[in-house]
């Protein structure tokens, strides 16, 4: 009891006012210093990195059902992405699965004219770093070497050693205003996310 209602005694702590002002000087540099995304711009990089993920995942798709090597290279200086099946010579268009025309995305057109695709990289076993994925008729994503493309049949998948693993995951980075979003690639089974 001593030292209760005795004047002149003070008790340590903090007003009701001093809080609220420490809380609003809170408040307002948290405001200041975390950036807030335009929700329409979270929007737009969500749309395009689920477009992507789909041009990937039909890729995969493609490779096992046809049997055959499928390739999505994405090429962040020209801004376009598309699926080819690659041979020793060249690289044949893939058909979109809705209209059969080559399948190509193209970055800054009127569907997406403020996304970039910042980078794409795949890191391969053997040392290999390309801005494409291949996969093989098991889904799998390889770096195949070329001669080898060549003598592929339908169905024929290549040995350990004509073949590199993708090392780690591959990344297809892009940016819609001050969003970013990241499409990844597993390696050994080519699941995709974002």
């Amino acid at each position: 009891m001593a030292g209760r209602g005795v004047p002149g005694r003070h008790q340590a702590g903090l007003t009701l006012a001093e809080m609220l002002t420490v809380v609003a000087v809170l408040a307002v540099t948290a405001a200041i210093a975390i950036p807030r995304a335009d929700p329409q711009a979270v929007i737009a990089a969500d749309a395009v990195a689920a477009e992507i993920a789909r041009a990937v995942r039909f890729a995969r798709q493609e490779a096992i059902r046809s049997g055959s090597y499928q390739k999505i290279s994405v090429d962040p200086g020209s801004q376009t992405m598309r699926i080819v099946r690659p041979t020793s010579s060249s690289d044949l268009a893939t058909g979109h699965p809705v209209d059969k025309r080559p399948y190509v995305i193209r970055f800054q057109e009127n569907s997406m004219p403020h996304v970039t695709i910042v980078s794409s990289v795949f890191n391969y076993e053997g040392g290999a770093s390309t801005n494409y994925a291949v996969f093989g008729p098991d889904g799998a994503p390889v770096y195949p070497m070329p001669a080898k493309l060549a003598t592929q049949a339908p169905g024929m998948v290549l040995g350990a050693s004509d073949a590199e693993q993708l090392k780690e995951e591959g990344k297809v980075t892009i940016r819609h205003g001050d969003v970013e979003r990241v499409v990844r690639v597993a390696p050994r089974t080519g699941r995709v996310t974002f």
